[in-house]
């Protein structure tokens, strides 16, 4: 789940006008506002990837190098989340 520099910049923006559009955030620079979100975002991103890569190889160690299932990808996943506290 790799984004682009621009996508995550383009979410940011969204996410800022929306926020502004319905008065739940007043930024008196957007710019700075749209700084702090893309920050944010890159980072949570790059998390995700971290633990999905991490699942991935712990579970093709376990499984003697077979590629995981769906459904155990995805548990995985969510034990590592949440033994990192990180919501997904």
């Amino acid at each position: 789940m790799t984004f682009s520099t621009k996508q995550i910049e383009f979410l940011a923006r969204a996410i800022v006008n929306r926020l502004e559009d319905r008065g739940l955030v007043e930024f008196t620079d957007a710019e700075t506002g749209i700084e702090v979100v893309i920050k944010t975002l890159s980072d949570n991103f790059r998390t995700a990837d971290t633990i999905m890569s991490e699942a991935r190889e712990n579970l093709v160690r376990s499984n003697g190098g077979r590629e995981p299932s769906d459904e155990e990808m995805s548990d995985e996943v969510r034990r590592i989340a949440a033994a990192r506290s990180f919501i997904l």
